[in-house]
């Protein structure tokens, strides 16, 4: 604000610089000012849309969605909530905010591929040297289990004679491929029901 005194008169008159009429037209608070209906949605409005590309060419978290509208399609990037695992062609909720300039996309409704699994936050880490294990040990020193690095990949060794592996439930081992080798002895399978092989091509030596 510039404040300019006229040498003929004693009066005064202010000048009013843009920054002082944005600052007077900005509401006092957010809630006074709610958003423009964007691209057809109203606030509070709730629809279904497709995402059309999952991977925005800058930005972390931006979807690009269409959906239809009385005036036409239209397709936005749209920021979605963090740790949503979206993909192209995956049908999406997409939730317009009464306090927010855009809408969200809050969830998947549905997606025939596989969901990749959320990322993590790190908690803890501990890297280890080749030369170098990490060893789980009882209160008197007896050594339990050690892990560490091999050039096939990470290593777990138990370090007791036997163990027994215990849980109420079921246990399910996933992997590409499985091998059980027993450097001695037998191998047994037991159990109070049906066993139950299944595979392209069983051989039995």
């Amino acid at each position: 604000m510039q404040r300019i005194s006229d040498p003929g008169s004693a009066a005064l008159y202010e000048e009013r610089s843009p920054v002082d009429e944005l600052v007077d037209a900005a509401p006092a608070r957010l809630d006074e000012a709610p958003p423009e209906p964007f691209a057809g949605l109203r606030p509070g409005e709730v629809i279904v849309g497709e995402c059309v590309d999952a991977r925005h060419p800058t930005l972390i978290g931006r979807l690009l969605v269409r959906w239809a509208t009385p005036l036409g399609p239209q397709e936005r990037w749209l920021p979605s909530l963090h740790g949503l695992a979206v993909r192209a062609h995956d049908r999406v909720l997409v939730s317009q905010p009464s306090n927010w300039p855009e809408p969200i996309v809050t969830g998947v409704v549905d997606g025939f591929a596989l969901r990749p699994e959320a990322p993590r936050a790190e908690a803890a880490r501990l890297e280890l040297h080749g030369d170098e294990a990490l060893r789980v040990a009882t209160a008197d020193g007896k050594p339990l289990v050690d892990v560490f690095a091999s050039e096939t990949g990470p290593v777990i060794r138990l370090l007791t004679e036997g163990i027994d592996l215990e849980l109420d439930g079921a246990l399910r081992v996933s992997a590409r491929s499985i091998d059980l080798v027993a450097r001695q002895g037998e191998v047994r399978l037991g159990a109070a029901d049906d066993v139950v092989v299944q595979g392209e091509t069983i051989h039995l030596n």
